[in-house]
Order: C-alpha cells, then sequence, then structure tokens
C-alpha cells in the first residue's frame, strides 16, 4: 500500500459512512502515518459533500470535510492551466465515459505517478493510469 495515491470521492465518501471498508481506513493509516502520499483534486472535495450532505445533511457533511482537511495528511491540489487544459483533453476524449471529476482525479493521478483510489467501475483504459477500485 507504499506509493503515492490519487483520491476519486468514492473512497472519501465511503471513509466517513458507518463501518468503513478496511482497505479504506488501512489506506488512511498508511497516508497519515507517511508510508503513502496522497493527492486530492479540491473539486473532488466538493462532489463528496454533496455526497455526504444528501445523506446526513449539511451538518454531517461540513464536519467530515473539515476532518478530512484537518486529520487526513493529504496533498489538496488546486486546478492549473495544465490540469485544466489535460482534463479537458480527456473530457473530449471520452466525453460520454468521464465525468469532469474523473478527468480531473485521473489528470492529477498521471502528473504525480499516483495510482487512483476511485468507486467507478467503468473507467475506460488509459495509458500508465494504475486503478483501485472499491465496491459502493
Amino acid at each position: 500500500m507504499h506509493g503515492r495515491i490519487c483520491f476519486d470521492a468514492g473512497p472519501i465518501y465511503l471513509y466517513y459512512r458507518k463501518n468503513p471498508p478496511e482497505q479504506i481506513n488501512q489506506l488512511i493509516d498508511a497516508i497519515n502515518k507517511q508510508k503513502s502520499i496522497a493527492y486530492v483534486p479540491n473539486i473532488i472535495l466538493i462532489e463528496v459533500y454533496k455526497h455526504l450532505c444528501v445523506i446526513d445533511g449539511k451538518d454531517f457533511a461540513t464536519s467530515c470535510i473539515n476532518s478530512f482537511l484537518l486529520y487526513v495528511k493529504t496533498n489538496i491540489v488546486s486546478l492549473t492551466p495544465e490540469i485544466i487544459i489535460k482534463a479537458g483533453s480527456l473530457k473530449c476524449q471520452y466525453r460520454t465515459e468521464l465525468s469532469y471529476n474523473d478527468c480531473i482525479a485521473i489528470t492529477v493521478a498521471l502528473q504525480n505517478k499516483a495510482i487512483l483510489h476511485t468507486t467507478e467501475k467503468n473507467l475506460p483504459k488509459i495509458k500508465s493510469l494504475e486503478i483501485i477500485t472499491y465496491d459502493f
């Protein structure tokens, strides 16, 4: 589990649900023990907030996002012109298969040579992209 990882929204959402998968607990523990380096595109946290808010309300979602930002040692990645162009190119190429957030997370994963951790089941094969998928 060592190395570089990039989070999509699904695994972060699962981490804050009751009884998260043990794999995700171990992943967060490895990040906090600095055995793994984690990247999260900042826009992904909006999607996480939305999912948590729909299920458990605004207060819970706000608490979870604040907790994640304070206690999980991740690198929050802002959109740069390079990320925008590369993610836009992916969206153009895979316009029916990928969401905008998928394209951003994939771009950040590729730029940082990180494994993408996601709940998406049907991502297209993209050169050099490694994926670990969790059940949602």
